[in-house]
């Protein structure tokens, strides 16, 4: 059995209702809902058009907000109200495909205002991208210039937090002919982006970077590392209150032995922080019971060596779980048994989409 690299989203809203976002056969942007007890129902289209990459966000009114990179060079921003129950689809702006691409659409709901960003990459710049910002206000937005970034041959994706009124800024860029990872945050009340500050300082390649902001404002960052041609799980985190310069002299850990680890991911799930990763088509992970301070060894979830399982961004708006976990992206099992692995002990963990 295998990991599959690609990744799907899982939105549960607040009467317990879960959606399955995915691209179908055709790369058009599909959706099946369950009933409330768990049970798939009708699958649904949100775009016909052939999709490179998007992205779903869920508001706290239970509606659905999708940036969507289609072929053609076409940014769409589709809207789903959840009373009417209808989507509308806007075309925000258009790419000529042979100058220019667009990596790793995000969309952030903040204050009740939409945000956008993205990487836009000039097709004859290979080591370079810019980070753009698109702002609403109601109908209207602009489109502001955040950062460039500058990579080797693969292109790191952001992450982006909430922090009341901030919106908090992690990626890499090479510095020095080596990555390292930064950190910037938007103020939405004054609408101006910080300096950015660089918080490692390490001669190595970092890839696969994920993150996780709990609620004590304390800022979790892992990543893969090349390490003698082997990936290595790393790990830090800081306080983003203490957002100056001293954040540079952090020091990393290693989470994982000499292997193959890729796509680590954070999960806050029942009072214990979780690393999870991918390891030789199997979920590896370790924990932490006082925030990441000390660390469990790492361990093989033995009952994923007979899965296929890939990788979901999952958003639950469903009160009851509203303390229990806090993550971006997990792994689980593939549909119509979506069963969420790599937390919460050596078997299947306590979060299913189907019963």
């Amino acid at each position: 059995m295998a990991f599959i690299p690609k990744y799907e989203f899982v939105i549960k809203n607040k009467s317990g209702v879960v959606y399955n976002f995915y691209l179908n056969e055709k790369q058009h942007i599909e959706y099946i809902v369950s009933n409330k007890n768990g049970k798939w129902k009708e699958k649904n289209i949100v775009i016909p058009e052939e999709t490179e990459n998007f992205y779903v966000e869920i508001d706290n009114k239970d509606n659905f907000h999708i940036i969507s990179y289609h072929n053609g060079g076409k940014l769409y921003y589709s809207y789903y109200n959840f009373n009417d129950e209808k989507w509308v689809n806007n075309l925000i702006v258009k790419y000529p495909v042979e100058e220019q691409k667009i990596f790793y659409p995000v969309i952030k709901y903040v204050n009740n205002k939409i945000h956008i960003f993205y990487y836009l990459k000039q097709n004859k710049e290979k080591d370079k991208s810019y980070l753009l910002h698109i702002n609403f206000n109601n109908e209207d937005y602009d489109t502001s210039h955040v950062t460039t970034v500058y990579s080797h041959s693969y292109i790191n994706p952001f992450k982006i937090f909430i922090n009341n009124e901030e919106i908090i800024l992690l990626y890499t860029s090479v510095l020095d002919k080596f990555d390292q990872i930064f950190i910037t945050k938007f103020n939405t009340s004054d609408k101006k982006w910080h300096e950015p500050i660089a918080i490692t300082k390490s001669d190595d390649k970092k890839i696969y970077i994920n993150g996780l902001l709990d609620n004590k404002n304390n800022l979790h960052i892992t990543w893969s590392k090349y390490d003698d041609e082997y990936l290595v799980v790393k790990y830090l985190n800081f306080n983003i209150d203490k957002f100056n310069k001293e954040i540079g002299n952090l020091n990393p850990i290693s989470l994982s032995e000499k292997s193959s680890c890729s796509f680590p991911t954070l999960c806050y799930f029942k009072d214990i922080l979780w690393v999870m990763w991918a390891e030789v088509n199997k979920v590896a992970s370790c924990y932490s019971t006082n925030m990441g301070k000390n660390w469990s060894s790492p361990f093989i979830h033995e009952n994923t060596r007979n899965l296929d399982f890939k990788r979901y961004r999952y958003i639950s708006n469903y009160n009851i779980e509203e303390n229990d976990i806090s993550c971006d992206f997990i792994f689980g099992s593939l549909y119509p048994d979506i069963q969420f692995l790599g937390f919460g002990g050596e078997t299947n963990d306590e979060i299913s989409t189907s019963k």
